[in-house]
């Protein structure tokens, strides 16, 4: 498994999480605090159509809605999604812009306050966000369980990495020894392209739907593949890409935790 060779698919809600394109800014510290707005969006005929509001997200303080269009930042016409994302990280994290935008035919401008964007890797101890999502199966719903420790991959059908890494976990997860560690993978695809996905294969492990990605969000996912790793009490030990050694410290971590507890 050190061998594994893999990169990460990064993945981007344009302007939910800004990448470290931030680091080309001039005049800046050294330390950039990378942009978040905290919308979820999709293409419109005129601008950029917010699907979803991230929760105590600058949006959401500022008073943006889903339904609402974006249609220009600081008065720079926002034709694309691309360009909303190129636009907003021109900013670090507590810049105020002015967003000009449309809630059905009244067209309105706000001022808001940049948030800052965190990854995976700031819920390291944390409590792990409360997870209910339907299983593969589509007939119950998986929740953390209580007093076991936890390995969660958020992965997608079409990232190429993670097929190394979904491996990996199916090889551990079948290891005698590693029984007492549960596993989950939790992807936002639909049911239907998961069921394809895995037809004619049952995964030693659940298979998770975040179709809506509420819990992708909660776990401040920024790409595929990435790994969560919660202790016995519900709090995070370990969160980050898989790539670069992520693997095979998530797998360590989540052994030594599961030996700590037998020897208890």
């Amino acid at each position: 498994m050190s061998n594994m060779k893999f990169m990460a698919c990064s993945f981007v809600f344009v302007a939910l999480w800004a990448p470290d394109l931030a680091a080309e800014k001039t005049g800046t510290d050294d330390k950039v605090r990378k942009p978040l707005l905290g919308v979820v969006h999709t293409q419109a005929p005129r601008g950029v159509l917010i699907q979803k509001i991230m929760p105590d997200s600058a949006a959401e303080r500022a008073g943006l809605k889903a339904g609402d269009v974006i249609l220009s930042v600081n008065k720079v016409e926002i034709l694309n999604t691309r360009q909303l994302f190129t636009e907003i990280q021109k900013y670090n994290a507590g810049t105020v812009v002015a967003i000009e935008y449309m809630r059905r035919t009244r067209i309105e401008t706000l001022q808001v306050a940049l948030g800052e964007r965190l990854d995976a890797t700031s819920l390291v101890s944390e409590r792990a966000p409360v997870i209910a999502l339907p299983l593969l199966n589509g007939k119950s719903t998986w929740s953390l369980p209580k007093g076991k420790v936890v390995i969660l991959d958020f992965w997608a059908t079409w990232c190429g990495p993670c097929e190394s890494v979904r491996h990996a976990l199916e090889d551990f997860r079948r290891k005698k020894e590693n029984t007492a560690v549960e596993i989950a993978g939790i992807t936002n695809e639909d049911m239907a392209t998961v069921k394809a996905f895995y037809r004619n294969r049952n995964p030693p492990y659940a298979i998770l739907i975040d179709a809506a990605n509420d819990i992708g969000l909660k776990y401040r996912v920024a790409g595929y593949p990435t790994l969560v790793v919660i202790d016995q009490e519900g709090v995070v030990r370990f969160a980050g890409f898989a790539s670069g050694g992520g693997l095979e410290e998530a797998l360590a971590t989540a052994t030594r935790l599961a030996k700590n507890s037998r020897e208890k």
